[in-house]
């Protein structure tokens, strides 16, 4: 009889299917491990030998146990490889995280660096044009009884019509005279027609008319009161000079 118990025990431990679903069904839902099926064939054999078929059933049941305590423990150092794994990698996405940080900030450094210094070159640009409007003045002379404009005039008012394009807070003032000889009448009106012969070519060369602050004086504000010498050529004159507005 002790051979038959011995056969079944044999071939008990050698199927885990049937050692799952016959031996050990504490757990009939999950499939028992290779561990499990394996000791607890080892058990039976062993529990045979012992103490016949009750040993048989108590050795294999020990052995199932034996089998399932081997498999947790494996589980729970893969699951302790997992959660190093897990941790070393979101110790690197912390690195990362914070090197990440430090170049924002120090990309928002740089960023207000620059703009401080956009900030500052713009004052700088400023207070140099409006030093270079104030000291702006460019005369432009007439020959007696003439508005016609010299090539060399010319060509400053086409300089003159590029800066105001370039420089859209720049205000050309200008300003038209005679001399005094003629009469009051005559003066202004040559004076009118200096004035509108230097805007005209202004605005030709590009300038906006709005940047043109225009006025004739006639004989009204002359140099030369009373003279005839060659000084009167300053008096025939359209002077401009610049505002700087905002």
């Amino acid at each position: 009889m002790y051979k038959k118990v011995l056969g079944l025990s044999l071939l008990l431990a050698s199927s885990s299917t049937v050692m799952a679903d016959s031996v050990y069904s504490i757990e009939p839902t999950e499939t028992k491990t290779h561990h499990e099926a394996t000791s607890g064939g080892i058990g039976l054999v062993i529990g045979t030998v012992a103490g016949g078929p009750l040993g048989a059933i108590i050795g294999g049941s020990m052995g199932v146990m034996a089998g399932n305590q081997q498999t947790k423990t494996e589980i729970i150092a893969q699951q302790k490889q997992s959660i190093l794994a897990l941790e070393n990698e979101l110790s690197l996405t912390m690195t990362q995280l914070s090197q990440s940080k430090k170049d924002n900030e120090a990309s928002l450094t740089q960023i207000k660096t620059l703009e401080n210094e956009q900030q500052h070159a713009q004052q700088q640009h400023r207070a140099e044009s409006i030093h270079f409007a104030n000291s702006y003045q460019f005369d432009i002379y007439f020959m007696t009884n003439s508005n016609v404009i010299t090539a060399h005039s010319q060509k400053g008012l086409i300089k003159l019509a590029e800066l105001l394009k370039n420089n859209q807070h720049f205000y050309a003032n200008i300003e038209a005279h005679s001399d005094w000889r003629g009469s009051n009448d005559a003066n202004c009106i040559l004076a009118k027609q200096r004035l509108s012969a230097v805007t005209e070519q202004l605005v030709d060369a590009g300038s906006q008319s709005e940047q043109l602050l225009a006025t004739s004086y006639g004989e009204h504000a002359n140099i030369n009161q009373g003279s005839w010498g060659d000084e009167l050529f300053y008096d025939r004159r359209v002077t401009i000079t610049l505002n700087y507005f905002e």
